[in-house]
């Protein structure tokens, strides 16, 4: 099998929440992603994506991705998507470094690689250890109150566990978290 054509599409994805809020008044919108497709000269093609949360943590990244993904795709044309240690070292070596980028092209060689052996991606990737994977979902930075409310309606929407955004000054994310533990039931 050999890539023959790599696609890679700018998606913007907004919060279904609305804005994420972290500390120090950091806000996003929505994840800036790059969604890639590679086909096989077989018909056959896989997907994977590569979506920053907003630009928290390098504003460069969604940029970043898009440029290296360009930089990239033409070098993998022509290669085996199965061999994807071989994929990976070709990556490398054209481009160095910046594993964030090449996510969504090895994501999609993976894909690629458990549709051409007609196995589910899971089977590929070392095999299901269960039926179901426990979600956590965020309580966003805000005020006491606002936080507090959002993790109660969190936990009435079916979630268990709560990752909390903090980082303003100690005392008040001791507030916080105190606030947000009491508004929910233990455990």
């Amino acid at each position: 099998m050999q890539i023959r054509t790599i696609k890679a599409y700018h998606v913007v994805q907004p919060f279904v929440d609305g804005p994420y809020r972290m500390s120090k008044g950091r806000v996003a919108d929505a994840f800036d992603a790059v969604i890639v497709a590679i086909t096989s000269d077989s018909g056959l093609t896989g997907w994977g994506e590569m979506a920053p949360l907003g630009n928290f943590y390098s504003p460069a990244f969604a940029a970043g991705t898009r440029a290296g993904v360009i930089e990239i795709a033409p070098y993998l044309l022509g290669h085996d998507p199965v061999g994807l240690a071989s994929i990976g070292r070709l990556m490398d070596t054209v481009f160095k470094g910046h594993p964030y980028i090449k996510s969504a092209l090895d994501m999609a060689c993976s894909d690629l690689a458990a549709r051409a052996a007609d196995i589910p991606l899971v089977t590929l990737l070392g095999g299901r250890e269960s039926e179901t994977a426990e979600l956590y979902k965020v309580v966003t930075h805000g005020t006491v109150d606002a936080m507090a409310a959002l993790a109660k309606r969190i936990v009435k929407d079916g979630f268990h566990r709560l990752q909390v955004k903090v980082g303003g000054s100690v005392h008040d994310d001791i507030e916080r978290v105190t606030a947000v533990a009491a508004s929910v039931p233990k455990g």
